[in-house]
């Protein structure tokens, strides 16, 4: 992969929170958020799947750990600032958000490494795994508020 769509899906990785409206209080598609990410919405097979497609892929321009490359303006994707810019979204919003990288262009990821992505950040930001699987159903997906920090309940 060019390093220009690289950069290209970094740019958009980062501007996308920015973009979001505040799904707090909305639904995706009328459809409430039920749970956060907290809750347990992924498996450790997934983040392991996702684990192999980051590292053959995305730490190019994001680091082995997830830590970013600040210098060619890549975003960390395990780090404060990124449980902060996407607080208050929905997984949907992170997934579809995955789904278009890295040029921007829906489709370019398909659901199931979106979705094995997604588990791998959760899983490397501390959001503890479940016993059932995250779904590439975009309607389940947009049940699961992502909140920064986890829920007092």
């Amino acid at each position: 992969m060019s390093r220009y769509w690289m950069i290209l899906a970094v740019v958009a990785l980062a501007s996308a929170p920015a973009l979001a409206q505040d799904t707090a209080s909305k639904a995706y598609n009328g459809i409430a958020t039920n749970r956060t990410i907290w809750d347990g919405v992924y498996t450790d097979e997934q983040a392991a799947a996702g684990q192999m497609i980051y590292a053959s892929g995305c730490s190019v321009c994001h680091g082995k750990q997830l830590e970013g490359v600040p210098d060619e303006g890549n975003p960390a994707l395990a780090a404060a600032s990124f449980m902060i810019e996407w607080d208050g979204q929905t997984m949907a919003d992170l997934v579809r958000h995955i789904h278009a990288a890295p040029n921007d262009q829906p489709g370019d990821i398909d659901p199931l490494t979106g979705v094995q992505l997604a588990a791998f950040i959760l899983n490397m930001n501390g959001v503890p795994p479940g016993k059932t699987p995250l779904s590439t159903n975009r309607a389940d997906e947009a049940k699961i508020l992502f909140t920064e920090q986890k829920p007092s309940h």
